[in-house]
């Protein structure tokens, strides 16, 4: 009975992406934090967290319903619960309904209606939108940004009640971040996404594809500077967001230089690091 019931929490983490569901989760609490200016509500911040992980979890699930098929046809996805046969596509849309109407309740009950309203507007667009977008074109990275941009947004809207500057200029970095963190990881996994007819890359020639990461780092690093010219970080997370946006950006060169695929792992290396790293730096430095 145990075994059984590690087996089917080990396919429900995978069901629900836990990895990027936790980054998710972790974006959306440092917005929340950013945002604070006094002392933490602690059970308005646990119940944020916890409605963004259940909304999030329930995309994600809902994501691999409906690509089961091509999940199927990839090496790096062939062994997830639906695909491999060990979890029944009913069960994963039931995990995924129950998900979402709990993730909204907590959020317009405990929270407020705007961060409960923006998690479903992630929600609707990851699943509607650029889960099938992904195999008509390559818009569908610009698409899926928004999304993957949100949380921190609802992490200030939890706290403060509106989206502010503050949380407009939070979804501004990870959008921008997303395009080099996603385009260095296709890169890697190019073989496999196309044969799934994933059209996720901007182009199917690797230089095109490294000029678009060239121009996006370089919009990166205006971007990082916004928190401190907006008046709520200081010259410590200034300095962070320069040097982190400057070495991203040189990564970027070194790819277009030598179209290797080692620059590629480096820049997705590069990409995990800074994004954590500029928003604990906004929190420590906050003014």
């Amino acid at each position: 009975m145990f075994r059984s019931f590690s087996i089917f929490l080990n396919d429900f983490l995978l069901l629900i992406k836990h990895r990027l569901t936790s980054l998710v989760v972790f974006t959306t609490a440092m917005g929340y934090l950013i945002a604070n200016r006094g002392d933490i509500e602690l059970f308005n911040f646990i119940m944020t967290i916890l409605g963004v992980f259940l909304v999030v979890g329930s995309a994600n699930a809902m994501n691999q319903v409906f690509e089961v098929k091509v999940d199927g046809m990839m090496k790096r996805t062939a062994s997830r619960p639906l695909p491999s046969r060990r979890m029944q596509k009913k069960t994963a849309i039931l995990i995924s309904i129950l998900m979402l109407a709990s993730g909204q309740y907590i959020l317009y009950k405990f929270v407020n209606g705007i961060s409960g309203l923006l998690a479903l507007i992630a929600f609707v667009i990851y699943v509607f939108a650029y889960t099938p977008l992904k195999r008509i074109t390559p818009l569908c990275t610009f698409v899926g940004a928004i999304p993957g941009a949100i949380p921190p947004v609802i992490g200030w809207t939890a706290v403060r009640g509106q989206i502010e500057l503050g949380a407009i200029i939070l979804f501004g970095i990870q959008f921008i971040w997303q395009f080099p963190h996603f385009w260095s990881i296709a890169l890697l996994c190019k073989s496999d996404y196309e044969r799934a007819g994933f059209k996720v890359l901007p182009s199917s020639d690797n230089r095109i594809t490294a000029v678009n990461l060239v121009i996006y780092t370089f919009m990166l690093l205006p971007m990082g500077l916004m928190p401190t010219i907006a008046g709520f970080a200081g010259k410590y997370a200034l300095v962070v967001s320069i040097f982190g946006g400057g070495l991203f950006f040189l990564q970027t060169l070194s790819l277009f230089k030598d179209n290797s695929m080692r620059s590629a792992k480096k820049i997705m290396f590069i990409a995990e690091i800074y994004l954590p790293l500029i928003l604990i730096f906004l929190l420590i430095d906050k003014i």
